[in-house]
């Protein structure tokens, strides 16, 4: 995971956000700032370059920016090559797009390659996960198959392999399944499900290797890698010690509103390779 990110802390609009959880009314939007103040500050302790844009008081889920923008370099590695800003599913969500990207313009300084899913396609960020040569794209509630398809397009012609994985039953493809690094994947039973579904190349066993987590435990499956550490919403410690068994060096951080707004540690941040 790159060691840019593109953040904003939540205002009291959050109260509104749009969500399933059946806590969604007991979201506390200054309690919130507090645990988006501290995610940044133990992120900022790795060496991550954190951008933060100024709350807005007018969108309710501008925090979670990684549903407005995407980012790419080649699969071999190097500066960014392509900026993609998303075409939320959810009309209401469409006007946090602008400021995301042009920050991440600014934060790369060079020219870059830029597209913009066009309708009648939608894109969310969350159901968008790159793992070495591979970009799976969820078909989802909030990103149809057109959206997914203009992106598949698009990264193919930087060498990724991209694949269309059917999401039901959830938010978003990251909301049960994310890489922990080019070849490892952590994820509940229907998080893969979406991915073999797909097809065989998407994620195959003898390439990829999978933590498997129980499917209660599936807001562990949402998680950060960044400088080899693995943030993780706290309160789920039998996915933690499945994490720490498999090598990796985890870091809870706690995150309970945003889980009562459907989010969870990829959700808050935007990278930028």
């Amino acid at each position: 995971m790159p060691a840019r990110l593109i953040m904003r802390p939540p205002s009291e609009a959050m109260r509104r956000a749009l969500s399933s959880h059946p806590e969604r009314d007991r979201i506390d939007p200054v309690r919130a700032a507090g645990q988006h103040a501290r995610y940044v500050a133990a992120l900022i302790t790795t060496g991550v370059d954190v951008h933060l844009l100024p709350a807005d008081p007018e969108l309710p889920d501008a925090c979670f920016t990684w549903d407005a923008l995407l980012a790419f370099a080649p699969p071999s590695g190097g500066e960014t090559a392509l900026l993609v800003a998303c075409r939320p599913g959810e009309p209401a969500r469409r006007n946090e797009v602008a400021p995301v990207f042009a920050c991440a313009r600014k934060v790369i300084g060079h020219r870059v390659d830029a597209m913009a899913i066009e309708p009648p396609g939608t894109l969310d960020g969350g159901d968008v996960i790159t793992y070495g040569d591979r970009v799976a794209i969820g078909v989802s509630a909030r990103t149809n198959d057109a959206g997914a398809r203009q992106l598949a397009g698009a990264v193919q012609q930087l060498g990724y392999r991209a694949f269309l994985c059917p999401v039901s039953g959830r938010l978003h493809l990251a909301s049960a399944i994310t890489p922990i690094g080019a070849a490892r994947l952590v994820g509940t039973g229907r998080g893969f499900a979406s991915l073999d579904a797909a097809g065989e190349d998407v994620a195959p066993r003898d390439e990829v290797e999978r933590i498997l987590l129980a499917d209660d435990d599936v807001v562990a499956a949402n998680v950060l890698a960044v400088d080899d550490r693995c943030f993780v919403a706290s309160g789920h410690p039998r996915a933690v010690a499945l994490m720490r068994e498999a090598g990796e060096d985890v870091v809870e951080v706690e995150l309970d509103e945003f889980i009562r707004a459907d989010g969870g540690p990829t959700c808050l941040v935007a990278p930028i390779p």
